[in-house]
């Protein structure tokens, strides 16, 4: 008997931008559909794709990730890298610069 892994569902999910994404942007906050089991290079993907103007100066110009000088977290809980999370529905991930002060 072989183990199935059940495919990845879709979830909405909500960016908010800090900063100068926000200025590029243009908006506070993009929703984004992707799947469930996702990495962070997927929803810098979807970014990318929804506001051109952040690739190459928040989003890398490959769409692979973010700029190192970039930094995301979910939920206002926990910093997150590239490894590959489940994300639920309604989630929110914060994307501010790393140099920004508080």
């Amino acid at each position: 008997m072989t183990a199935t892994r059940n495919a990845p569902t879709q979830v909405t999910i909500n960016v908010e931008l800090f900063g100068n994404a926000r200025l590029l942007a243009g908006c506070k906050l993009v929703r984004l559909s992707i799947p469930d089991d996702c990495a962070l290079s997927d929803i810098a993907e979807g970014i990318g794709l929804q506001h051109p103007a952040l690739v190459g100066t928040v989003v890398r110009e490959d769409l692979t990730g973010f700029l190192d000088s970039y930094t995301v977290n979910l939920n206002g809980v926990e910093f997150i890298d590239d490894r590959r999370r489940r994300l639920r529905d309604g989630d929110s991930l914060l994307v501010f610069s790393s140099q920004a002060g508080g």
